[in-house]
């Protein structure tokens, strides 16, 4: 059974898959080999490989990164329940932290809500020590996933007469925040894990990405950009006051991904295998049967770099954000040597 902590409701998330691709990963590489997961998104994945291996994650999101100090980088330092409840009476209401509660109140959250969000990202700037500031940020996120008034992700909130806005409107940032510490004891790892934030060619394009025996890829399988879906995440981490735009209030400077348009994508695929197989990595690939790219196309373009390419599959439920669920998708894991 693999090490795993809940952090939130994502897209594409492996938690649920753990069991699956962690033992196609290890089966490339030995105890205390390096591992890089280029696009990491809530860590389940590196999380899960820590105990047993050097873990180097990275995720051009800030948001993303903040949770790999939490989980990754950090050795063993957890808060309790109680602790987290002393962050959150530590500061009162403070007019220079007020960016929820301005330009949110009553969309994704109430007032009360955003006043909560703003008194918490308040005392994690408090923190000296950065791994107890990246454990705030993380518990904090998990409460906004929690409660938000919207269908599993911040791409749009639900309007004001929708029958499941009352009783969202009424759940507890500060109780949501600190009932994720009672299941958030985070474990010992013997390796020195790094945490980047890069785009991912800039880094497989550097020293560091040498040391790596396996690279694990976990891309966007759709057009969905996932800076639309969770760029309230990114505001709050960054809390820079940012020029907001369209209903959704995302931020100017959404990230684009080049996995998420059909035209570009086989092109990034390439440049993936091309540069791990200059690097003298074994690559591994989790994607879609229903990705923008097929699983025959792709497979021919990473056969153009390695000897061994094997096909995983594993049908499962996936999640359609707020609209049930669906048993129809398989997950593909590909692994190169």
């Amino acid at each position: 059974m693999c090490d795993k902590i809940y952090t939130m409701r994502y897209m594409g998330s492996k938690i649920k898959l753990l069991d699956f691709v962690i033992p196609i990963i290890e089966s490339l590489c030995n105890d205390g080999d390096t591992i890089i997961d280029l696009m990491a998104g809530t860590h389940s994945v590196g999380y899960a490989l820590k105990p047993n291996h050097r873990i180097i994650c990275n995720d051009i999101q800030e948001y993303s990164r903040n949770i790999g100090v939490a989980l990754i980088e950090n050795n063993g330092v957890s808060l309790t329940k109680d602790e987290a409840l002393q962050v959150y009476n530590s500061v009162e209401k403070d007019s220079k932290y007020n960016l929820f509660e301005k330009f949110y109140s009553d969309t994704y959250f109430s007032k009360e809500q955003c006043v909560d969000i703003d008194k918490i990202r308040h005392a994690a700037d408090l923190q000296e020590n950065e791994i107890r500031k990246a454990l705030i940020l993380t518990g904090l996120m998990y409460a906004m996933g929690y409660c938000q008034s919207s269908a599993g992700h911040f791409a749009q909130y639900m309007p004001k007469d929708n029958p499941r806005i009352q009783n969202l409107r009424k759940l507890s940032i500060k109780d949501s925040f600190v009932s994720w510490f009672s299941n958030a004891k985070v474990s010992n790892t013997p390796y020195e894990n790094v945490v980047l934030a890069e785009d991912y060619s800039d880094l497989l394009s550097e020293d560091v990405a040498k040391e790596a025996k396996v690279v694990y890829l976990d891309p966007p399988y759709s057009e969905a950009q996932y800076s639309r879906f969770y760029h309230l995440l990114e505001t709050m981490v960054k809390y820079d006051f940012p020029a907001l735009k369209y209903k959704g209030l995302y931020r100017e400077d959404r990230f684009q991904s080049n996995f998420c348009y059909k035209n570009r994508v086989g092109d990034e695929f390439e440049k993936v295998a091309r540069l791990c197989k200059e690097n003298g990595s074994s690559l591994v690939i989790s994607y879609s049967d229903k990705g923008l790219i097929g699983i025959d196309k792709l497979t021919k373009i990473l056969k153009c770099h390695y000897d061994s390419v094997d096909i995983h599959s594993k049908a499962y439920k996936h999640s359609m954000q707020g609209r049930g669920m669906t048993d129809s998708l398989h997950e593909i894991v590909i692994s190169c040597h």
